[in-house]
């Protein structure tokens, strides 16, 4: 039997996980369907924001900084630092840990209020049979499933688009 429920969000970036918590505080039966997987290959919630956008290029961006603030600032304050050195995989490692401690932020969120968590690709499939639902297939490296909810809230994101003029 195919699962029914009142809403679901396809999409698990900033958008589609506020969204999906806010239904499921308000009572609505909700699941989040997301396909993003992080490097180690396990599926990973929060989008291109998390995963490989703001957050890690912030968490890198503050670690260059701490850098150039012991390198080029501290003098003035009296400070002397010898033998400053870069150590990139350090820098990769945090910031693989504070995405890392995110997304399992996000996931204890689904978990306490209740969101159904699916990974994998979701397609609306059309079915002129059932008036008052919306079908949903979900797609996966390991199966394939349908499910049904009574509204979709479609969260995807973008991908920026060349205009034929420019």
């Amino acid at each position: 039997m195919t699962q029914l429920f009142d809403v679901v969000v396809i999409g698990a970036g900033p958008g589609g996980y506020v969204a999906a918590i806010r239904c499921a505080q308000l009572g609505l039966n909700t699941a989040c369907i997301d396909e993003w997987k992080n490097p180690q290959g396990k599926a990973s919630l929060g989008g291109t924001c998390l995963n490989v956008g703001c957050i890690p290029s912030k968490a890198l961006l503050e670690s260059s900084e701490n850098f150039e603030r012991v390198a080029h600032k501290y003098s003035a304050h009296g400070i002397k630092v010898e033998g400053l050195s870069v150590d990139i995989p350090v820098m990769i490692s945090r910031k693989e840990k504070i995405v890392t401690e995110f997304a399992n932020g996000i996931a204890m969120l689904f978990k306490k209020n209740k969101v159904t968590s699916i990974h994998g690709q979701g397609t609306l499939v059309k079915d002129k049979s059932d008036q008052k639902n919306w079908k949903v297939k979900i797609q996966n490296s390991d199966k394939e499933e349908t499910i049904e909810a009574k509204y979709i809230i479609i969260a995807t994101g973008s991908t920026p688009r060349q205009l034929p003029s420019i």
